[in-house]
């Protein structure tokens, strides 16, 4: 398996460096031309081409490397829940972006979207443990329960802070600079006084929400890695028939 993962890394990594020196060369022949030509559509488009492919290239090799590694690991306990909330993702993604009330809404909405339709692409090639060897796994304990949740919530906490941080309202208050410059001091105040009461009502409530999405994705995951290690530690620490026997005798 390690052996198969290096050969296909190596692979997409080969490619992906053959198009980014092309897109590269390329440039530097451009470099050469009159500035009419660097112009031309096609000129021009030859290293984006080049460093889009190369994007392409990468996340292929993620879905690739995910199929192949967890193919037939993953239980349908969860993989259901997550694929649920990558669906609810998508479709909140939607919502944001064909709402006509709040742009800032919109813009989350765009990159919800994004990332979970990324997601989805990655999580719909991979194949899920078989229902009924899902169905014959013990029950989840206590203990993988409460260490998934400690730290779905240190991720909630974190994200939610990065998110809610990079969000604060700051001068122009999404005025532009040129217009903000002309405003007297009571109209700076009330546009000052809408955007932080915007960040308070809609901001930041809307950014805790979407910060539970990718912590209910850590919860299951790690419920089940934290379930997987302690049966793997109390089938190793579990004796051997021979030692049983000696130790009966």
């Amino acid at each position: 398996m390690r052996k198969r993962f290096i050969r296909i890394i190596r692979g997409f990594a080969i490619a992906i460096v053959i198009m980014l020196v092309f897109g590269w060369l390329f440039s530097l022949y451009t470099d050469t031309l009159s500035s009419e030509q660097q112009e031309e559509v096609l000129i021009k488009a030859i290293p984006f081409v080049a460093v889009f492919v190369s994007i392409i290239l990468v996340f292929a090799c993620l879905i690739v490397v995910v199929a192949i590694g967890l193919e037939g690991k993953v239980p349908q306990r969860t993989y259901r829940p997550i694929e649920g909330i990558i669906i609810a993702g998508i479709l909140l993604g939607v919502v944001g972006l064909f709402q006509g009330w709040k742009l800032f809404a919109y813009e989350v909405g765009f990159l919800l979207l994004l990332i979970s339709l990324a997601a989805f692409m990655v999580w719909s090639h991979l194949s899920p443990m078989p229902a009924r060897q899902s169905r014959r796994l013990p029950p989840l304990s206590q203990q993988a329960h409460t260490i998934g949740l400690v730290i779905a919530v240190i991720v909630w906490a974190v994200v939610a802070f990065a998110t809610i941080s990079d969000a604060r309202p700051h001068e122009p208050y999404g005025v532009g600079q040129t217009l903000w410059d002309f405003k007297d001091d009571d109209e700076k105040a009330q546009i000052k006084e809408d955007a932080e009461s915007d960040y308070r009502n809609a901001k930041i409530p809307l950014l805790v929400f979407v910060s539970l999405m990718p912590a209910a994705v850590v919860y299951l995951t790690v419920r089940e890695i934290a379930a997987t290690t302690s049966t793997g530690d109390s089938e190793t620490d579990e004796p051997l028939p021979a030692q049983r026997v000696g130790v009966s005798s």
